[in-house]
């Protein structure tokens, strides 16, 4: 990621380095990401081996476990996007991230899988309140002009750990076997817990001046907070380039999960590798968003936004076609490393315009609609993945057919009218530490 300054255009890009020292409230905030991150991958691998061993006879445990985890940002979604524009965005943070590491650090001493349940719900609550609050926060951190970078650095920096975290978690969990025959998976845990606390004390040190979002006085109560949801619905459709973009990432996330289903299945029965190369496949996709957030990083002022996005999800789509016509494992990795960089190209880049086109007082509401849709897509997208599958009684043809969900924002990113001009300028302040 290094340093960067002016692009041969003339145009002004940060380095990663170099946003850190000129940013000095994004020190703490992209810190407090990249610690929690790394937490949340070791607890992930401990979690799966915790109900794998202690519920060897309940198949759907793990699944289950999962929809816990994702059905508050379906259920609560637009209720915690409202309460994240009333409510002061840093205590938000802080609160579910104290919640999150006292969850965590009770998971081990689960030994009823309805505790296991509980524990999954609670997390994503808290999840589902801390997201559209953090992610709506970095506008007033690092300024308009570096929206783009900090995105891409962030992303980059969760393929990094997403790469090197299940391999340090794997290696702990096989520690601790010789140490303890039960709580072996603990310390995988309470390094969670401990990450969920040095972010809560990074974020509760961020210097935040939220005015740029102040307004009329919000109505109290239940009825207030409704209005909020309502007229952050209706934002969305005054605002053409938030809608377009969500558009674009609704139609991505009904076809993302029921790809990583159906290439699954695709490793053994097509590939004729063994299961757990799968893995070897999504570190050549984490390394291939690594490089493509570093160009990003430095190109994506240059050339026209909505064809980074576009090219994206073309490069997406071609990727997935590759994978359902390959029989050759070389290749197939080739192909993800091709999704890795398409995946950088589309992400970052639709983030950051979000967060330029937003009003600051609705940022909240849109983030939380926003990862509600991507949700609710997530969960049925695998389900379409079957029942294509077995329409089709192909693997293969699966495949093909649920790449066009790729197409579709694709097609859709060169040809809005409102993805024809940059967003044009909302309220903003100067960044803490600028």
């Amino acid at each position: 990621m290094g340093r960067a300054g002016d692009s041969p255009d003339g145009v002004k890009s940060y380095g990663f380095f170099e946003m850190l020292q000129r940013f000095h409230a994004y020190r703490r905030y992209w810190l407090a990401m990249a610690v929690s991150w790394a937490g949340d991958r070791f607890s992930a691998v401990a979690l799966a081996t915790l109900v794998l061993d202690r519920f060897p006879h309940q198949p759907m445990a793990i699944g289950i476990v999962l929809m816990m985890q994702h059905l508050p940002q379906a259920v609560f979604g637009l209720l915690a996007g409202a309460l994240a524009d009333r409510w002061p965005r840093r205590r938000v943070m802080v609160a579910s991230d104290l919640v999150r590491a006292a969850v965590v650090l009770l998971v081990p001493f689960a030994d009823q899988l309805w505790q296991v349940y509980l524990a999954a719900l609670a997390l994503g609550t808290a999840s589902t309140f801390f997201f559209p609050a953090w992610r709506s926060t970095l506008p007033a951190v690092v300024s308009r002009d570096a929206l783009l970078e900090a995105n891409a650095y962030h992303s980059a920096t969760r393929s990094f750990v997403d790469i090197l975290a299940p391999v340090g978690a794997t290696a702990l969990i096989a520690a601790g076997r010789a140490l303890h025959p039960v709580l072996y998976m603990a310390p995988a845990f309470w390094l969670d817990s401990l990450s969920y606390l040095i972010s809560a004390w990074q974020l509760a040190g961020l210097a935040l001046d939220e005015r740029a979002r102040a307004g009329r006085a919000p109505a109290r109560g239940a009825a207030g907070v409704w209005q909020d949801v309502v007229a952050g619905l209706r934002y969305h459709r005054q605002n053409r380039t938030v809608w377009a973009l969500l558009l674009l990432m609704g139609s991505f996330a009904w076809g993302a999960n029921g790809a990583n289903a159906l290439m699954q299945k695709a490793v053994p029965a097509l590939l004729q590798v063994p299961p757990e190369r799968w893995g070897v496949l999504l570190a050549a996709m984490g390394a291939g968003m690594i490089a493509g957030n570093a160009v990003v990083a430095r190109r994506g002022k240059v050339w026209p936004r909505r064809v980074i996005i576009g090219t994206g999800y073309l490069g997406a789509w071609l990727a997935l076609v590759i994978l359902a016509g390959t029989r050759d494992f070389e290749v197939a990795m080739v192909a993800y490393v091709l999704m890795g960089v398409s995946n950088a190209a589309f992400l970052a880049p639709q983030v950051a315009w979000v967060q330029e086109a937003t009003d600051p007082a609705y940022l909240g509401r849109v983030e939380a609609t926003r990862n509600a849709l991507i949700y609710v897509g997530m969960t049925a997208s695998p389900l379409l993945a079957g029942w294509l599958e077995q329409a089709l009684g192909s693997l293969p043809g699966a495949m093909w057919g649920i790449s066009v969900l790729f197409l579709v924002p694709a097609v859709l990113s060169f040809v809005h009218p409102a993805l024809r001009q940059p967003p044009a300028p909302v309220p903003a302040r100067a960044a803490s530490g600028a």
